[in-house]
């Protein structure tokens, strides 16, 4: 029985090597996508000069229509980069904001609110920390492309994407915000799972000398009074600073019967 074991054991050992070999040849040595790199454009960053962003955003569709980068550096000074992505979950936010930070020192970290939101199941979260672990779990279907520099070259970032994440829609349908964001005492609670990636996200930040903060951008679609009443009571809690822009509808003034169809 204890042969069996060592023998299995041994095994486990020996697959395991071979796995994080195989993972470092098969993740992707650039961020281009003809690299096979993933969670474009938000991977531009990472062609980014080290230490040059003075704030980052997280998040997903939400962070990458609302935010741009190009007027706040004209306008504020402020060097900026949206890394966000349609639908993108805090395991995935999580993760980026980790990768990124590796070269990167920013004075801000922002976190849109809608992406805390956003459900996440079991499998997921075990799922992304395989893929952490062991890259080859993600990047597998490369092995029709590997080429000499996956084997013996460093990590060459050459990949640029010259609106720093946002995403320019030209064509816009006038929304229905007859309940936006109607008074309720009614609490949305923040995802259990969520919250824990969320504190996550804080204490690494401020361990890289970075502020954090959470802010949802204006949405009458995807927000709601008691989204933002349950958001208020998880970030207090957590001492987070939170500014939701949905509760300064006086301030921030948006016309969402407006009508767009140009093109860029």
């Amino acid at each position: 029985m204890k042969r069996k074991i060592l023998k299995i054991s041994l095994f486990m050992l020996i697959l395991l090597i071979i796995l994080v070999i195989l993972s470092a040849i098969f993740i992707p040595k650039n961020n281009s996508e003809e690299a096979g790199m993933n969670n474009l454009p938000a991977m531009g960053i990472l062609g980014e000069e080290e230490n040059t962003i003075d704030m980052i955003m997280y998040g997903d569709s939400e962070s990458i229509a609302s935010t741009i980068p190009k007027r706040m550096k004209e306008e504020y000074g402020i060097s900026s980069y949206i890394c966000g992505n349609p639908g993108q979950s805090m395991p995935d936010t999580c993760r980026i904001v980790y990768e990124t930070l590796k070269r990167q020192k920013p004075k801000m970290i922002i976190l849109e609110a809608n992406n805390i939101y956003n459900p996440v199941g079991i499998a997921v979260p075990v799922a992304r920390v395989i893929n952490v672990v062991l890259p080859i779990t993600e990047f597998h279907y490369r092995w029709k492309n590997l080429k000499k520099e996956d084997f013996f070259g460093k990590k060459n970032y050459t990949y640029k994407d010259e609106n720093k994440g946002y995403h320019y829609v030209g064509v816009t349908d006038p929304a229905d915000d007859s309940h936006y964001m109607e008074y309720s005492e009614e609490k949305e609670p923040v995802p259990t799972s969520n919250k824990i990636y969320v504190k996550a996200i804080k204490k690494y930040s401020e361990s890289k000398g970075a502020q954090f903060a959470i802010v949802s951008v204006p949405s009458c679609k995807n927000w709601s009074y008691k989204k933002h009443n349950g958001m208020k009571d998880f970030t207090e809690k957590e001492n987070i600073e939170f500014l939701d822009l949905n509760a300064l509808k006086e301030e921030v003034k948006i016309d969402w019967k407006l009508e767009i169809k140009e093109t860029m």
